[in-house]
């Protein structure tokens, strides 16, 4: 459709900041349908990918206010996903009355659903979905950054603060498409694979499971409603970490 390929072009150049496009229904391309495969980043990739976000803040730390926006924006957007584990749904739903500064926690009690008539905020399908989690410190520290700079946003264009935590550039809630493409942005911009945003969910299971959490403890904090889904991403990343380390052995050790 020559028309969302325009306002792709431009959200690229960051001339806009959502594709209107975006909100028509279709049929799920075969790409989006990708997203929902085991896809994560290890430790090393997070790393690169989380220096080339706070180089990106830091260069635009005396830029246009737009560009603090932006950059602070994915920042905390993006540090959150993989530090939480939240299924994008819930992040977009997400309001600051829903974090907690003081208990170092965020409540899931909504999420985002598609009707006929476009996304709307619903309540989760499944008990296991309604949770509180514990947030590190930084992410903390970043979240209440960027609380700072989204009221300075909107108070500079004069709109209203709906509460909302990751909003666009009018203080609104991000399609289901418009954080796919931001994510999918930055893979490139940190010169990473794409794991979409689902692909942060999955990260952060490998995070619990690298750390040492037990399965029991893996569901509960991902709201999974039954201990398989945690299972089998287990067996995914497992999997691929062993074939990787593999790799690693026969390029050092390849007689």
């Amino acid at each position: 459709m020559l028309n969302t390929k325009v306002m792709n072009y431009a959200i690229s150049l960051e001339l806009v900041n959502n594709n209107p496009f975006n909100n028509v229904i279709r049929p799920t391309p075969k790409k989006e349908i990708e997203e929902d495969k085991i896809k994560f980043y290890t430790l090393n990739e997070l790393k690169q990918l989380f220096e080339y976000l706070d180089n990106k803040v830091k260069h635009h730390s005396n830029g246009k206010l737009m560009q603090k926006y932006f950059s602070e924006l994915d920042l905390a957007l993006f540090r959150f996903l993989t530090y939480s584990g939240l299924r994008g749904s819930e992040a977009r739903a997400l309001e600051w009355p829903d974090i907690n500064f003081s208990d170092k926690t965020v409540t899931v009690n909504k999420n985002m659903s598609l009707t006929k008539s476009g996304f709307i905020v619903s309540t989760p399908k499944t008990k296991s979905s309604y949770r509180t989690i514990t947030l590190d410190d930084k992410t903390l520290k970043l979240l209440k950054k960027w609380q700072l700079r989204q009221k300075e946003m909107l108070f500079a264009n004069g709109l209203r603060d709906n509460n909302i935590v990751f909003t666009n550039l009018f203080g609104e809630r991000f399609t289901r498409q418009d954080l796919y493409q931001r994510a999918s942005r930055l893979s490139k911009a940190a010169n990473l694979h794409t794991i979409g945003v689902h692909g942060f969910r999955h990260t952060h299971a490998s995070l619990l499971f690298e750390a040492g959490a037990s399965m029991k403890e893996a569901q509960v904090r991902l709201g999974h409603s039954n201990i398989e889904m945690t299972m089998n991403i287990y067996t995914h990343v497992t999997k691929e970490a062993t074939e990787k380390t593999v790799e690693k052995l026969m390029k050092f050790a390849n007689l």
